[in-house]
């Protein structure tokens, strides 16, 4: 499911799958990756199940086959730890995408060394300004550009009768902000950001304007 936003200056294609994209540049923008992270978990002892990454690169390669963007930008955390099983993952799952330019905006998980990023070719900057749209990894306080940033992995939590609550990834969007949702499904919700503009959460099925 999709849903088309005027941001800026541009066009945006909001989907229930944690990505958007940019029509006009041939552009999908993801944030919170996250790889390695269950990796981790792993080997500190915590049963987390290997099919978590491959869902979510599995997702990525549906959104790839969709969209046919030239470029993928990832808005921070593309890999959660040192160098784990999952960045050979990673490493073998991009070989099918070398048409593909993969760009990454560092954020604060992001401490692999430079060499694998070379290796992977994946340039990396502290933001990256695309055709005016200004894409960083956390959010900005005090923005007068246009601004698509991640970090927060937003949600928002509905309550139904009874005690019953439910929580939802979602995107949110103020006038020149957008935060997206954390790509990984192995990840929280932080609903400290949904009262501070327009909600669009999603399920498998839908994304709606809450």
């Amino acid at each position: 499911m999709e849903r088309e936003i005027q941001f800026g200056e541009e066009q945006l294609t909001l989907t229930n799958k944690r990505a958007i994209f940019i029509a006009k540049r041939k552009t999908l923008v993801i944030a919170d990756l996250h790889l390695g992270k269950t990796a981790h978990f792993r080997k500190n002892g915590i049963a987390i199940p290997n099919s978590v990454v491959l869902q979510d690169l599995e997702r990525l390669k549906n959104l790839i086959s969709y969209f046919g963007p030239e470029q993928i930008i990832i808005a921070g955390d593309f890999f959660h730890a040192s160098g784990n099983s999952e960045l050979e993952t990673f490493r073998n799952w991009k070989k099918g995408y070398g048409d593909i330019s993969f760009i990454l905006v560092k954020g604060n998980h992001d401490r692999l060394p430079e060499s694998i990023y070379h290796h992977l070719n994946i340039p990396y900057f502290p933001s990256y300004s695309l055709n005016g749209l200004n894409i960083v990894h956390h959010p900005v306080k005090e923005n007068k550009v246009h601004t698509i940033c991640g970090h927060i992995h937003p949600g928002i939590f509905l309550k139904g009768k009874g005690k019953q609550r439910l929580g939802l990834p979602c995107y949110v969007v103020t006038e020149n902000q957008l935060v997206l949702p954390a790509f990984s499904e192995f990840t929280g919700l932080d609903s400290s950001y949904s009262n501070k503009g327009t909600i669009y959460a999603f399920t498998n099925e839908a994304i709606l304007e809450v």
